[in-house]
């Protein structure tokens, strides 16, 4: 995508990611599997979760050759007009507009490899596949609409990071935020009647219905990383190992002390999207409890009150004026 950015962004270009506090003591994670294992086997050893698409699925086998072909993977996406329609649209929207020097008119894929590339048109291709998952449960339905907004917030945030290598680009943003849901989605399908009330509770009080879970049931962020891995992250992958240790530790307390740089970062992207999708599209409670959360994320990320002006500024923009899903939105 175009290193070109929007007016917005030029009183960011002397700031830097904050360092950890000096009061932390550095944390290394690794991936729990174990932990992973153990709150699947509590929910009955099945994440009951639907299967993707088959052009997804061959499009992550052309993905994982030595020489991927390009063609190919295009035409993959393209013989589903859903998922191509959606990520021409994805990438016309102002958040990724706003990246460039200045608006380009999107009419076909291949315009949106040529500007993000095939590795991030595939995320997408995840992401709006996760989104379009075929459903009759209505809990589930109203988790998809939230992760889809938080993801959109999430792309929205990680415009306005200060320079930091390495980087998280929008894209990733975006598929992190929707792969953040997972775990929910999961709980959802298995207990749709009793997980609303928890749900609800977690858009104003995000820990204490975290909490409950642990006590009641399995945590979300332990399955969202079977979720993640069910749905096509490869631990194997950097990236892709990033995006779930991040998933995992989203609830971590002293995330502000996670010596991964862009886990620490990415962390931070989602608490602060899900506060802000909370307040702005969710019309919820404004807890001590999230307000807390948005300062903590806000220090992680070093953003400045100019830039999270303009943040809350463009979403309450986006929203009103498109909507973030193809269904399911008002």
């Amino acid at each position: 995508m175009s290193k070109h950015l929007h007016s917005g962004h030029v009183h960011l270009a002397a700031r830097a990611v904050p360092p950890m506090p000096a009061t932390c003591r550095p944390l290394h994670l690794s991936l729990d599997t174990q932990g992973s294992a153990l709150a699947l086997q509590k929910i009955g050893g099945d994440l009951l979760l639907p299967d993707m698409p088959k052009e997804i699925i061959a499009i992550e086998l052309e993905m994982h050759q030595t020489h991927p072909n390009l063609n190919r993977i295009i035409k993959l996406i393209e013989t589903n007009p859903a998922i191509s329609g959606e990520i021409i649209g994805t990438v016309s929207q102002p958040t990724f507009q706003r990246q460039l020097a200045r608006n380009i008119e999107i009419h076909n894929l291949t315009q949106c490899v040529g500007l993000i590339g095939v590795s991030r048109t595939y995320q997408l291709a995840l992401a709006v596949a996760i989104k379009q998952m075929a459903t009759d449960n209505e809990l589930t339905e109203k988790i998809l609409d939230h992760a889809a907004k938080t993801a959109y917030a999430c792309a929205e945030i990680a415009g306005y990071l200060p320079p930091h290598d390495p980087r998280i680009s929008q894209e990733s943003a975006y598929l992190f935020g929707l792969y953040l849901h997972g775990g929910m989605l999961s709980l959802a399908a298995r207990y749709p009647k009793n997980y609303l009330k928890v749900f609800d509770q977690s858009l104003s009080l995000p820990e204490k219905a975290h909490q409950f879970e642990l006590e009641k049931a399995a945590c979300h962020a332990a399955l969202g990383v079977l979720t993640g891995q069910k749905w096509g992250l490869d631990p194997n992958n950097d990236h892709d190992l990033d995006l779930l240790l991040a998933i995992n530790h989203h609830h971590h307390p002293q995330a502000a002390c996670i010596s991964q740089l862009r886990v620490r970062l990415l962390i931070g992207v989602g608490l602060l999207a899900q506060s802000m999708v909370s307040e702005l599209a969710s019309g919820a409670y404004q807890s001590q409890e999230i307000l807390d959360q948005s300062k903590r994320a806000t220090d992680m990320l070093g953003l400045s009150d100019e830039a999270l002006s303009n943040i809350r500024r463009n979403l309450s923009s986006d929203w009103n004026r498109t909507p973030v899903m193809n269904s399911g939105d008002e």
